[in-house]
């Protein structure tokens, strides 16, 4: 079939492809930038000229003029008649009032630290080898630790991106059964606040490494003050007894086989007989191939891998626990399990 016979709707394969190496490469780093500076805060209350702005976020306002001008070709700014710009409803997105903001992805996935590795997907094709290693010499988490500031960044996105989902999550499964919650993992407690707040008879403990909980993991946590315990530790070396229910959300995809694994035996050493284990992931699948086949190039650059429901059922197998059932979520697959 020709390009010429498609459909004037559709976008012939080269429009299409255009449209994918294009705009994308460029749009990403425009809206981190825009991100970064907040320029949609700057508008929210009105519009604004390239000259204030600039005077607010304290950059060149030649430059921060081309910028803006890039994010009117985006429809996330809009310039009037007499040269001031104000936000679009999809650029209202990227401010931190918005009930669905993504501020914070969009800063984490521009970012740096995370956009130079991509630079190496090559290397890692042709060797097999992580890129993110590649580039900065140790693994993801190992610069994470060392790098407090990106360490901050990734751990910003990964706050809103529970935020976000908790809502779901409540409506897919029922924590109401459950007396002690042990969150694994679980950053900035967004995803355990959630979960107590809604069950007032449930107690929980947030565990994360100790720059995390030590840091900021207490920020919103008074809600539930008397009910949730912060624990600083490595899920390598173990994770709080005792539990009924163990949450692991978005953990397991960071890592290899291997050392998921050695995080799944951990939880199966420190759980009751009688509870259950969640793994918050995305399921590889022919019909969500690609969603999850770009997560899993970022894994691929990044470290660790996404994996098919087979996959995750023989890990579970190898720690000691049998999948009980897989839930769909909107954003995520529940994967419930319990030991064996």
């Amino acid at each position: 079939m020709s390009e010429e016979s498609i459909g004037k709707d559709k976008p012939s394969p080269t429009a299409q492809m255009w449209k994918l190496i294009w705009p994308g490469a460029i749009a990403a780093q425009v809206v981190y930038v825009a991100a970064r500076l907040s320029l949609l805060d700057q508008v929210a209350e009105g519009a604004k000229t390239a000259e204030e702005l600039a005077s607010t976020t304290k950059t060149d306002a030649i430059s921060l003029k081309r910028l803006l001008r890039a994010l009117v070709s985006l429809d996330i700014l809009a310039e009037d008649q007499s040269g001031r710009f104000k936000a679009t409803p999809l650029g209202e997105t990227l401010g931190r009032n918005h009930p669905s903001c993504i501020r914070a992805w969009a800063i984490f996935l521009g970012s740096p630290f995370i956009w130079n590795p991509w630079g190496k997907l090559y290397e890692t094709v042709a060797t097999g080898q992580t890129a993110f290693p590649l580039l900065y010499g140790v693994p993801f988490f190992s610069y994470l630790a060392n790098h407090p500031e990106d360490a901050e960044t990734f751990n910003e996105a990964m706050s809103a991106g529970s935020s976000a989902n908790v809502s779901d999550l409540l409506a897919a499964y029922d924590f109401s059964k459950f007396e002690r919650i042990i969150d694994v993992g679980g950053g900035q407690g967004e995803l355990l606040r959630g979960i107590l707040k809604a069950n007032r008879n449930a107690h929980g403990v947030l565990f994360d490494i100790p720059s995390v909980v030590g840091r900021s993991a207490t920020r919103g946590l008074e809600e539930v003050t008397g009910r949730c315990e912060v624990v600083g530790g490595n899920f390598f070396e173990g994770v709080p007894e005792g539990g009924d229910l163990y949450i692991l959300k978005t953990v397991i995809h960071d890592w290899d086989d291997e050392d998921a694994l050695r995080i799944l035996m951990k939880c199966r050493c420190a759980i009751k007989k009688d509870g259950r284990l969640l793994l918050l992931e995305t399921i590889l699948t022919a019909s969500n191939r690609a969603e999850s086949g770009l997560m899993d190039a970022m894994a691929l650059v990044l470290g660790g891998r996404e994996r098919t429901e087979g996959e995750f059922r023989e890990l579970l197998r190898k720690a000691g626990f049998s999948l009980t059932q897989v839930i769909s979520a909107r954003n995520y697959s529940i994967l419930e399990s319990q030991p064996v």
